[in-house]
């Protein structure tokens, strides 16, 4: 369980892009706000969302960041569940997870417009887009205050640019949603994960993958971390954060996905689902009472059961009916004589019949079940009608189903009880 906590919350009103750092108690400076801080473009563009996978908030991270919340998980962290409480608090059209500990370019999130082709406004356009990450295994110095004296490739010791698909990816709000956000599967535990995960499934399902112009790479200095590429030694604690298997630094879980075209996750967040869900427009009321029976976690095995063996006795009794009681009917009848026969048939029907009929059906449109006592009872959308033989009315209309000489029910027997008191 995690229970996340919104610290401050003071972000620009109408944001174009939402940063989503994330931190799990580790980092040991703050300095990738600073740089955020200093693009070239008005500051109430874009915003800066803080999330704590743990219980810490400190002093500059509340004074630098725009929304500071902690989600305080215990044992081993969860970045995507974070990912997701960063999203679900994010304003911007776009939305860009990247490093907490990188150094940004000041055009940075100029150029992430450029490439969603909203510079000069309008509607962006659907993309994932990469960012590479320069990287050395120099440490940060203290004493680093220009961005530009980073371009210095001998000075820094640049290793050569690579794809780094975990570093800083930038989608559309819109997109992330609605294919469910980032997946909360539990094969996503510990460090081995990442925003590539929702990137590969957005292409799985067509969405254009852009790698970023190399010019506005991020800058990335040496730490201690799990995987050990950088020259410096992880220790035991930090090497167990890699909880689950993976291929080459990759969550097995989303190079799967990626292989196998899936785009939507595993185990969705529960208030991303909701949301999406809400987003749909549906064209008709049958339709609509389909698309909301089950809920997120879809139709219980006792359900599904009940259906089959409803099936079961469908198939058998339209066999059997069609093969043995029609033939005996036609028998009794001309044994009983056609008087007394349709004495006992509306004998069946006043008593028996009105309890067999099937009024489960969802009916979109009137649908006339049966005559009883005078009545021709009759279901539309969610509500049960009664009206009496003789009676003139539309209820295919509003007015027709708000007659005063309607009995109306949402219970098909209360209607049935109804019926026989007014009869």
């Amino acid at each position: 369980m995690m229970s996340e906590i919104v610290h401050k919350n003071s972000a620009p009103e109408k944001p174009r892009l939402s940063f989503i750092l994330l931190d799990w108690g580790c980092r040991e400076r703050f300095t990738t706000l600073d740089w955020l801080n200093k693009q070239d473009i008005p500051r109430d563009q874009y915003e800066l969302i803080w999330v704590e996978l743990y219980d810490r908030v400190m002093d500059e991270v509340m004074e630098k960041s725009d929304i500071v919340i902690t989600c305080n998980q215990r044992g081993t962290y969860h970045k995507h569940l974070g990912y997701n409480v960063g999203l679900l608090q994010a304003r911007g059209d776009l939305i860009c997870v990247c490093d907490s500990d990188a150094v940004f370019p000041a055009d940075f999130v100029r150029s992430v417009f450029r490439s969603f082709g909203i510079e000069g406004g309008g509607q962006s356009q659907p993309l994932v887009l990469m960012h590479y990450e320069w990287r050395t295994s120099l440490l940060y110095p203290d004493d680093l205050s220009d961005a530009e004296t980073l371009k210095d490739s001998a000075r820094w010791q640049w290793w050569p640019l690579i794809v780094n698909e975990g570093a800083c990816v930038t989608v559309r709000r819109a997109d992330a949603v609605r294919f469910g956000g980032f997946d909360e599967h539990p094969s996503y535990l510990g460090y081995l994960c990442g925003p590539y995960d929702l990137a590969w499934r957005l292409v799985n399902a067509g969405w254009p993958e852009v790698w970023h112009d190399s010019s506005v790479a991020l800058w990335h200095f040496a730490h201690p971390d799990p995987i050990g590429t950088n020259g410096q030694k992880a220790s035991l604690r930090q090497l167990m954060e890699k909880a689950h298997p993976h291929m080459q630094g990759h969550a097995l879980t989303a190079v799967e996905a990626f292989s196998t075209g899936r785009f939507q996750p595993l185990q969705e967040n529960p208030k991303i689902w909701a949301l999406r869900m809400s987003d749909r427009r549906i064209g008709s009321e049958l339709e609509t009472r389909y698309s909301n029976l089950t809920g997120q976690m879809g139709f219980s095995p006792w359900f599904v059961r009940k259906l089959w063996v409803s099936l079961f006795r469908e198939i058998l009794g339209q066999y059997f009916d069609d093969r043995l009681w029609k033939p005996v009917r036609s028998s009794i009848r001309s044994i009983l004589g056609e008087r007394l026969y349709s004495k006992l048939r509306a004998t069946y029907h006043e008593h028996l019949a009105v309890y067999r009929i099937e009024h489960s059906m969802l009916a979109e449109h009137p649908v006339l079940l049966c005559a009883y006592k005078g009545h021709n009872l009759v279901k539309v959308l969610d509500k049960f009608y009664a009206a009496r033989h003789g009676l003139s009315l539309d209820l295919t209309t509003e007015e027709g189903r708000r007659h005063p000489e309607l009995l109306i029910s949402t219970s098909y027997y209360s209607l049935l009880k109804l019926v026989r008191e007014a009869s």
